[in-house]
């Protein structure tokens, strides 16, 4: 039986279906896993609108049920970016650019939420052999970790700060992790603190960073946690001068102490989803740093349920009480 989750007025139900006519040009994939962000519970909690009708996930992998001809018969992850292709900054490999803006799989056009999901064929990212679709999941947010990393140029000796615990911090740091020895991450939770540690990451308390910051003066601070954290000023003021902060957290309209950031000339980076990073695609970065990674990330993913149990697993992931960092559904 074909089943999906879609959004209604009343939050998400699941649904039997039956898919459409496949788009030239793109493959369906059985869907495995998916992986429920912190854009769905924005979703459900009101602070963004939902796409009335459409079905969410963009953080799915899965086998081909339907493609062209050619393509191997291999585990998938996909990026939900569906680029137009013609603007300048498509051509220029900057998909996270793209004019169109906003055309998202799982996020607006239906997502892997799914029993399956249609996807462009150039989306796809094979995944190598041995990579359980719990662990696949994980390729959508450790393409943002990659993409962030890349930006901060960490070098071997740096030393290097990352503001956050949640799924976008852990693997944020596991990627620095294999660029430089001297890497920390701040934790606010006791089951944060364990996922970091089995991911083999020394561990700072959120109430010390500032104590560790002044004795340690990281050249690179990641910051991960976003919204109405004032983990911004934190990187601002711990970061060593002409020190580098990349911004990963999304961040409402707030006031930023710039002045504090030009008496110690640190780089602020803004960065966005995934595009390419030396000329490399950062989902293929992605793809093999999970293929590294294998034999831990599954600490990462804390909760698998059944998608006809999506209500409730929506509240483990809204509800850090439950020990919850990332939370995954299996049709």
């Amino acid at each position: 039986m074909m089943r999906r989750a879609v959004w209604t007025p009343g939050g998400l139900v699941v649904e039997d279906a039956q898919p459409g006519v496949l788009p030239d040009g793109w493959a369906r994939l059985a869907v495995e896993a998916c992986g429920i962000c912190g854009t769905d519970l924005h979703f459900l909690d009101g602070q963004l609108d939902p796409p009335l009708g459409s079905v969410p996930g963009h953080e799915f992998v899965g086998t081909l049920l339907e493609a062209p001809p050619g393509l191997p018969d291999v585990r998938y992850a996909a990026s939900p970016i569906v680029a137009c292709g013609t603007c300048e900054h498509c051509v220029a490999d900057e998909l996270n650019l793209c004019r169109r803006g906003g055309d998202l799989i799982g996020i607006g056009r239906d997502g892997g939420l799914a029993s399956w999901v249609d996807v462009p064929v150039a989306n796809l990212m094979a995944l190598a052999d041995g990579v359980a679709p719990d662990v696949g999941v994980l390729a959508e947010p450790m393409a943002v970790a990659v993409r962030g990393a890349g930006h901060a140029r960490i070098r071997s000796d740096d030393t290097v700060l990352v503001l956050g615990a949640g799924t976008i911090g852990l693997l944020s740091a596991a990627v620095a992790r294999l660029r430089s020895d001297h890497v920390v991450i701040s934790a606010r939770h006791d089951h944060q603190r364990r996922v970091a540690e089995a991911l083999g990451l020394d561990v700072v308390a959120e109430a010390e960073v500032h104590a560790w910051g002044k004795a340690h003066k990281p050249r690179v601070v990641l910051e991960t946690v976003g919204g109405a954290a004032t983990t911004l000023d934190t990187a601002i003021s711990v970061v060593r001068r002409g020190g580098t902060v990349v911004i990963l957290g999304t961040f409402p309209r707030r006031e930023v102490d710039l002045f504090a950031a030009a008496l110690k000339e640190v780089t602020l980076i803004p960065s966005y989803a995934y595009a390419t990073t030396d000329g490399q695609s950062d989902w293929a970065r992605a793809a093999a740093t999970i293929a590294d990674l294998r034999e831990v990330l599954p600490a990462v993913v804390t909760h698998q349920l059944p998608l006809t149990d999506v209500a409730e697993a929506l509240r483990i992931a809204g509800d850090k009480s439950t020990g919850a960092v990332k939370v995954v559904l299996t049709p």
